[in-house]
């Protein structure tokens, strides 16, 4: 395991953000402390040449620019909530809003345009980046100050992201990473000729705002529990695919029976990609707005989206006596 730091720039306010890199033998990682951005990581392919399998930049102001997540960390809560309204127990609190009236990824200054403090570190086989954040109580309009912190930790072939939070009051937390992944490498072709296997047991039909209204136990577009070419389903004629911008912004309720929650190839490299989390839902983005419309694919493995509104009942509220946790890992061959 092999592990640097670097500058790669200061803010428009003159922070100096670095570059953390953690590269073994299978994954060559690459993140930065702004947004805890996931900047590159390379895997090899059938020939054994590495290459990148996500999208993102070269420059932090690229970054600092960036209107698509590219692999962020994002919160504190992910995904939209209604309104930009969030009630807990009898308080209400009134969000920035950032997409049609709502909240969305945390408002237009969340988690993902912050600067975190990063710390290096190896545990047996693995290298360790750590990185943690204090969010002030109303950052945002959220309640709570909470300490955040966001580990990587490379070992192998699998990369595992630990996210915790710790609040002084109660709270709702709700984070994922943002990754665009496209196993073609270095964008040699678009997710279209990549095979999508979702080993789910419910899917989130969303409204003309990407919000959920109902869970169904079967998809319209796609099937659960077996391979399907991305290609066919983003072409498919359906209403859920055209509300979203012309493919998929859903979220898929988790079956836990199958050993991964996602799995995703792309045969033509030889790559093969496959994702696991603690949390109950993945949401599926296609790159539908993205400037190469289909360039990548985000699996935003969470809670439910805007549950509060939607699912009241699964609602977990978190406070001094409840710490927010909440894992993913992933896995490349």
């Amino acid at each position: 395991m092999k592990i640097t730091v670097a500058e790669f720039g200061k803010t428009e306010d003159g922070v100096q953000i670095f570059l953390y890199n953690l590269k073994n033998e299978y994954v060559d990682l690459e993140v930065i402390s702004y947004g805890g951005i996931i900047k590159s990581l390379k895997t090899a392919d059938k020939e054994g040449v590495f290459e990148n399998v996500v999208l993102g930049y070269e420059t932090l102001k690229e970054y600092e620019a960036c209107e698509y997540y590219f692999g962020a960390i994002t919160g504190r809560v992910a995904g939209r909530i209604k309104d930009g309204v969030l009630k807990i127990g009898e308080e209400v609190y009134n969000l920035e809003k950032n997409n049609g009236g709502n909240n969305l990824h945390g408002g237009p200054q969340g988690l993902n345009g912050r600067v975190w403090e990063g710390a290096t570190s190896t545990l047996g086989e693995a290298g360790v980046l750590t990185l943690t954040y204090k969010s002030p109580h109303l950052e945002s309009g959220f309640p709570g100050e909470v300490d955040f912190e966001v580990k990587y930790s490379l070992e192998k072939n699998i990369l595992k992201i630990e996210y915790s939070g710790k609040s002084d009051r109660d709270t709702y937390i709700n984070l994922t990473n943002h990754s665009y992944f496209n196993l073609s490498g270095d964008l040699k072709r678009t997710i279209k000729d990549s095979d999508l296997k979702v080993n789910a047991s419910a899917y989130g039909v969303v409204n003309e705002t990407t919000l959920p209204v109902s869970l169904e136990a079967a998809c319209s577009f796609l099937k659960f529990n077996e391979f399907q070419n991305l290609g066919e389903v983003l072409e498919k004629s359906d209403s859920q695919i055209e509300i979203v911008g012309g493919g998929m912004d859903h979220p898929f309720e988790m079956s836990k029976k199958a050993q991964y929650d996602i799995e995703f190839k792309d045969e033509i490299a030889g790559r093969v990609m496959k994702v696991k989390s603690s949390e109950p839902v993945a949401v599926i983005y296609t790159g539908n707005y993205l400037d190469k419309k289909h360039n990548g694919i985000c699996f935003e493995m969470q809670d439910y989206p805007d549950v509060i509104n939607f699912l009241p009942e699964k609602a977990k509220i978190y406070n001094k006596n409840s710490v927010y946790k909440a894992e993913t890992i992933f896995i490349f061959n």
